[in-house]
């Protein structure tokens, strides 16, 4: 267990994770076709289903044109004052009389049913045509382009689903998809998520475990054991402390299934340095560290030795306190009534700088 949490663990296997997940980003979303290729085969699928449905136009058209050379009415009086004006004349040629109006209507004899109907009616005066067109029953579907439906498909394989559970809500999702990672380096241990009541974006106060009892049955990221749970939450709620506004974090991350972690070492408290920074990176808004125990005490103090831009941008505060289960908390009820008081203290004081107000609620 104590070769496993080396440092050098972390970063070893952090390269090798990454260096997966960029080489299934360019299998999945390689280079495709160039879409100007897609959209041109796209295009010719549409002419063809258009092609031949406006044909017939320039036949219907037709005796409405061949009546055009048919003199129109408006020239029969000035034949008839030709007539009068020679009268001894006679004419082989005998004058055209007006034409009477002619109303044509053409129906196809038996149109099927998915084809257009047209119905023209021409007026020899008005010599306008007027053309109604039925459009068919039925519409074949649209052509769907090969390229996208293909892309389609590898971005489905390739993104993995996002859990259908309450840990994975947006106010808690990036937390706990750190875990999932956490989880990833190492799948033979467990890595508890953090509860959905609490808030990434709300968080002002970190409160860090030493985690050295067993993992929840929950799953979650707990004080250590009911009885320590039970004293953490009547705390904040004489101080009026929301559970949105604090974040529970443990010094080392993994359990082993089924096991207490124990005593950690210098080793496994090390190991927890990085993930505690990556963590500290997801809460923006948290401004103090209230580190419950003397693991979780040498890491925050471990942390502050850091050159990290995000400690003094913040103003981080480390608080020391007692740890909430075992034999730390083994006392008189005078004495666990004197160290929750000094808890207490530090949880307002950590508030009062984050800006929340003390008070039940």
């Amino acid at each position: 267990m104590t070769a496993l949490a080396e440092p050098d663990f972390f970063e070893v296997h952090d390269e090798d994770y990454r260096s997966e997940l960029d080489s299934r980003y360019e299998e999945g979303f390689g280079r495709g076709p160039e879409l100007d290729d897609d959209y041109g085969s796209g295009y010719d699928e549409l002419d063809k289903l258009f092609d031949g449905l406006f044909d017939d136009e320039d036949d219907l058209d037709a005796p409405a044109k061949a009546e055009k050379k048919v003199p129109a009415r408006k020239d029969a009086p000035k034949a008839a004052a030709v007539k009068t004006a020679a009268p001894k004349k006679a004419s082989s040629i005998s004058m055209p009389k007006a034409s009477p109006v002619v109303t044509r209507r053409v129906v196809p004899a038996a149109a099927p049913a998915a084809e257009p109907v047209a119905a023209v009616e021409a007026s020899v005066v008005e010599e306008t045509p007027t053309v109604t067109v039925v459009e068919p029953a039925a519409v074949e579907p649209p052509v769907v382009e090969p390229a996208r439906a293909a892309a389609a498909a590898a971005e489905e394989a390739v993104t993995p689903a996002v859990p259908d559970s309450p840990f994975f809500a947006p106010h808690i999702a990036p937390v706990n998809e750190h875990v999932e990672f956490l989880r990833k380096l190492r799948p033979d241990f467990e890595v508890p998520y953090v509860d959905p009541m609490h808030s990434v974006e709300d968080c002002r106060i970190v409160t860090l475990f030493s985690n050295t009892g067993e993992a929840s049955t929950r799953g979650v990221v707990w004080a250590g054991d009911d009885v320590a749970a039970t004293r953490l939450l009547g705390l904040q709620f004489q101080l009026g402390l929301r559970p949105e506004w604090m974040m529970p974090w443990n010094t080392h991350p993994w359990f082993t299934p089924g096991e207490a972690n124990g005593k950690l070492t210098p080793e496994q408290v090390g190991a927890g340095l990085k993930p505690l920074i990556a963590f500290l990176k997801l809460v923006p808004r948290a401004s103090a560290i209230v580190a419950h125990g003397t693991e979780a005490n040498r890491l925050a103090q471990m942390l502050l030795k850091t050159d990290n831009q995000l400690i003094w941008r913040r103003g981080l505060k480390v608080y020391k306190a007692r740890s909430l289960h075992g034999r730390a908390f083994a006392g008189s009820k005078e004495r666990q009534t004197e160290w929750l008081i000094e808890m207490g203290r530090s949880y307002a004081d950590a508030m009062a700088r984050a800006g929340l107000e003390a008070g039940r609620r």
